[in-house]
This record gives structure tokens, C-alpha cells and sequence, in this order.
């Protein structure tokens, strides 16, 4: 899939969600976790020493989402298909054959008017042009930023010893 088909009908960028394939950083850290809680033994205590808290139910929730291939796990992006099939904004975008929201004759109408946090997306966006928006977004995933908390998340495992 190409970079520019990972942006999304509402002007986000799919390379930065958590849930898209190739955003690695959530499923890393769900496996991390899974090994350290391991590595620290409540594998053999917290079951039978806790009725508050179901550690194989927890083992499995981890497992689960650091699953390369659940349901969890978009391939295709909201062009492509995945994501919330019933999105508005996607549905207007469909219907009248946009690639953007932003490229509407009736941008922005009250689907989105209210959003403060679209309307400055979109700014940005016809601002800096897609390209050069583009850019920076990849630029952003890279480093590891997340669309829905804001954030970079990065993980720094290393097998090697730190010299002291």
C-alpha cells in the first residue's frame, strides 16, 4: 500500500494508528510485557495467591493484542475498506466520490464544523499541501507518534549489556 492511500477520508494519517499493520510499536510493547511479567515469576504465585485478579485472563488479553494477524490489526486503511464502516464522514466522502473531506465544496459543514481539532487539520493540511503534509506525517510515525493519544511512543529493548 502506498503512503497516500493511508490517508483517511477525515485527513488523518493511518500510518499513525495503532491498529495499522505496519505501526509495530503497540504490539512490541504488549510482547515486552507479556515476556517481563514472566521473567518476574507472578506466572507462578498470582494465580493461586489473588481472587482480584485473573492473571491467565491477563496473559491472554496479551496475547491477544500483540497478535500480528487479529482482527485488531488494519491492512487496508478506511479507503481500503477497513476501519469504522459506519463513519459519516467517510460515507459523504464515498458518496461524493472525495478523497478528502477537505477537498468538499461545503467544507466544513456541520459534520464537522464543531471540531476544532479537524478544522486545524485541515488548515494544515491545505496549508502545507498534501505532499508536504504527507511528509511530515510519515516523518511523525516514524518517531513513533500515536493520531489518537497525541503521543511518540518508542521502545528501546537491547540484548546487548550497558558498559558502565
Amino acid at each position: 500500500m502506498k503512503e497516500q492511500d493511508l490517508i483517511t477520508y477525515c485527513g488523518s494519517y493511518g500510518g499513525s494508528c495503532a491498529r495499522w499493520q505496519g505501526y509495530s510499536q503497540f504490539r512490541e510493547l504488549v510482547s515486552l510485557l507479556n515476556e517481563w511479567v514472566d521473567t518476574q515469576g507472578y506466572q507462578h504465585w498470582m494465580p493461586r495467591e489473588t481472587r482480584d485478579f485473573d492473571y491467565n485472563e491477563f496473559k491472554k488479553g496479551l496475547e491477544f493484542f500483540s497478535k500480528k494477524d487479529s482482527w485488531l490489526v488494519c491492512n487496508r486503511c478506511c479507503k481500503g475498506g477497513d476501519g469504522n464502516p459506519d463513519c459519516e464522514i467517510r460515507k459523504c466522502c464515498v458518496e461524493l466520490e472525495l478523497e478528502i473531506c477537505f477537498d468538499c465544496l461545503d467544507f466544513p459543514c456541520e459534520k464537522v464544523s464543531e471540531n476544532s481539532e479537524f478544522i486545524e487539520r485541515a488548515r494544515q493540511y491545505k496549508t502545507l499541501g498534501r505532499d508536504e503534509w504527507l511528509r511530515i506525517q510519515i516523518e511523525k510515525a516514524d518517531r513513533g507518534f500515536e493520531n489518537h493519544t497525541k503521543k511518540y511512543y518508542q521502545l528501546n529493548v537491547s540484548e546487548d549489556v550497558p558498559k558502565a
